[in-house]
């Protein structure tokens, strides 16, 4: 079981969540979502007391006083006070201790992360390749136990929660998002990044192409790794990659054991039950760079691996699909900036079944090969 946080936590309504009563029957309103909701006798008690200032101890043996046993207390509020966390009616305040934080450099932001002890810090570490003790950033979250959950809030107080075995995915998730939507980027591509003798490569393919596992196999040819997931995009067309640590599903472990032995054994649990393992690489590149390559995967049961080239209006086509932007649109600044990397690079299908000979064929590519 995680430590639990040493930090003190407060829970309390949100200034625009307001509770009445009709008839005898409780309700909330909320102003923000311009909603209702009703509560049952056992709710509206659990709301009352957090509106006093109530701990959870404090409301677990007020309902114990009303002859609700122990368990089923505790299993009750932890239930109600996820609803209304995730429906923004409560507010989470706490005060977190002053050593239990790192930072990070990431997508020309600096990232800084909080927890409320130093196990919780530790799982937190796990999909940052490189990070420093201590630090501010302009983009920073806290994390902290709330009974058998993590308790998330960012710089702009947002709530959110996960599982502990779900955190360090969800921590990559909610920083790569604030990434996308930074206003330092015209746009983002859905691709692996690496970078050879100062020139990029992209490797764009939909989830299940093998980006990652081929992103390895290219690691340990000796190219430089930059991001296995997104790649942003500058106005002047430039690319930068997300180095977070490269993120390997289930069937990559064998290959990762063979490359590293049990070095990277520890599990974690994406929000949609995937199994996940982290591998920080410590040379990971954060600078941008022009694309030299453009690599769309096409992977397939058997057969040799091949490189065939593509068009450059197909290729921005293709790219196109796989864009993301903060506005849900490309605007005409990201357009120019897609034509200057298509413009740019060889766009190039690979077709594979094997990454240990996609790898083979790429390394001959970038090495000045047909």
């Amino acid at each position: 079981m995680l430590e639990r946080s040493s930090a003190e936590m407060v829970l309390r309504p949100a200034p625009d969540a307001v509770f009445a009563l009709l008839d005898g029957r409780s309700m909330l309103f909320s102003e923000a979502g311009q909603k209702i909701f009703e509560l049952d006798r056992v709710g509206a008690f659990i709301w009352c007391k957090l509106a006093q200032g109530a701990s959870l101890e404090d409301i677990y043996r007020g309902l114990a006083a009303l002859g609700i046993d122990g368990n089923t207390a505790r299993q009750f509020t932890r239930q109600v006070v996820n609803v209304w966390i995730d429906r923004a009616l409560l507010e989470v305040d706490w005060r977190m201790p002053t050593d239990c934080v790192f930072s990070a450099n990431l997508g020309r932001h600096r990232i800084s992360v909080r927890a409320a002890n130093r196990e919780l810090l530790g799982r937190l570490l796990s999909p940052f390749c490189v990070s420093e003790q201590g630090g501010e950033g302009d983009i920073e979250i806290e994390a902290m136990m709330l009974d058998e959950q993590v308790i998330l809030r960012g710089e702009d107080s947002s709530i959110s929660r996960c599982d502990v075995e779900a955190l360090a995915p969800t921590i990559k998730a909610r920083v790569t998002e604030r990434l996308i939507r930074s206003n330092r980027w015209v746009f983002s591509l859905h691709a692996a990044s690496l970078v050879k003798d100062g020139m990029g490569l992209l490797l764009c393919g939909q989830p299940g192409a093998g980006k990652s596992t081929l992103t390895l196999q290219l690691v340990d040819a000796g190219l430089q790794y930059a991001g296995d997931d997104v790649a942003l995009v500058g106005a002047d067309g430039t690319i930068c990659g997300i180095p977070f640590a490269l993120t390997l599903k289930e069937g990559s472990w064998d290959l990762l054991s063979r490359l590293h032995g049990d070095r990277y054994d520890a599990t974690h649990c994406r929000c949609d039950g995937v199994r996940v393992r982290y591998v920080p690489i410590p040379d990971a590149q954060n600078q941008c760079v022009s694309a030299r390559w453009i690599i769309f995967l096409n992977r397939v049961a058997s057969g040799p691996a091949q490189l065939t080239a593509i068009d450059p209006l197909d290729s921005m086509k293709r790219l196109i699909e796989n864009a993301f932007a903060a506005d849900g649109r490309l605007s005409q600044a990201g357009f120019f900036a897609l034509k200057r990397i298509v413009a740019g690079a060889r766009s190039l299908q690979l077709t594979y079944g094997e990454a240990v000979e996609a790898r083979r064929l790429l390394m001959e590519s970038c090495n000045g090969g047909a």
